[in-house]
Parts: C-alpha cells; structure tokens; sequence
C-alpha cells in the first residue's frame, strides 16, 4: 500500500524477540567494556605502586650518594646492640643548614632507619634529648629488621632490609679528598 508517495508495510514496530535481542547483544558489550575498563584501573594502578617504589628506592641512593661521595675525613662504621649499623661522617653535603655538617646513618629504637645532620659529632651514650631537638632528623625508611653498612676500598655498600620486603643494596664511590 502507497500513501503520499511512501511504502507503508503491515509491520509498524519491532517485535518482543527482537528488543530481547538488541538488549541482550547490548549488554555483552557492556559487560566487556566494564571488565576492560577494570582491568585498565587494576593495571595502572599496579604500575603506579611500582613506580612509587622505585622512585622512594631513587630517593634513597640520592641521599646516600651525595653525603658519601661529598664525605669528608674518615667514615666511621659502628654497631648497635641489634648488629646494626651506625654511620658517623662529615660531609659537604646539607640538606637543612651548611653549618651542620656531621651526618650520621642509625636505625633509631622504633626502627625507622633516620639521617642526623648535626652541628657536633653524634656521640650516642653521650647523646641528650637537647641533642635531637637542636639538629635535624630526617626519617628514610620505616620497619628496618637490618641495616648494614660496610667499606670495600673506594666503596661504600648500603643494605637494608624492610619488614616484609626485599633487601636493598647501594653501592657508592668516596670521592677523593
């Protein structure tokens, strides 16, 4: 039948099977874009934890490889009662203030691995609270089980283990004086 120039068929809408249809077919895609969309989140943000990792990792050797290579006199390589490190230098190297240039390495008694930068050299049995509230302390890392540091010629190798995480290993060069 024509009316006005047009075809007009007896059918005037889709039927119930086909809506069925179409929701159907549109919600499978849905379903795989919301799970690509997920996995997306779920990837980038696995990617952004590794990288704040190895950028705190970064920061680490930083800080250790400007005080050594900037060292100046000798290094001293102390122990705690818990076998680990203290690191007691002097060095050209300041965050905080140019006067202060004795820096010292230790795990302190909550096991936060800290960088003293103090005026006088830090002298722990003779340490005062009047000590730690005139110099700067600096937090690195937290949950330290062991913290190593030796000498090896012209090297000075760092090794750190966390609470629940790998070891890290430094290496830095001492510059010569």
């Amino acid at each position: 039948m024509k009316r006005n120039g047009i075809m007009i068929t007896g059918k005037k809408a889709f039927t119930l099977l086909e809506v069925v249809i179409s929701i159907t077919i549109f919600m499978i895609i849905l379903i795989f874009m919301y799970k690509t969309l997920d996995d997306t989140k779920l990837s980038n943000s696995s990617f952004e934890n590794h990288i704040n990792k190895k950028d705190d990792v970064n920061h680490l050797y930083k800080i250790f490889a400007e005080d050594i290579a900037e060292s100046k006199g000798k290094i001293d390589f102390l122990q705690d009662r818990d076998k680990n490190s203290l690191v007691i230098f002097k060095s050209n190297n300041s965050f905080h203030n140019a006067f202060y240039s004795n820096i010292t390495y230790m795990v302190s008694s909550n096991n936060y691995l800290v960088r003293i930068e103090s005026k006088d050299k830090f002298q722990k049995e003779k340490s005062t609270l009047e000590f730690y509230n005139n110099n700067y302390i600096d937090t690195l890392q937290k949950d330290i089980e062991k913290f190593i540091v030796v000498q090896k010629d012209d090297k000075v190798i760092f090794i750190i283990k966390q609470k629940d995480k790998e070891k890290i290993v430094f290496s830095t060069f001492i510059m010569e004086n």
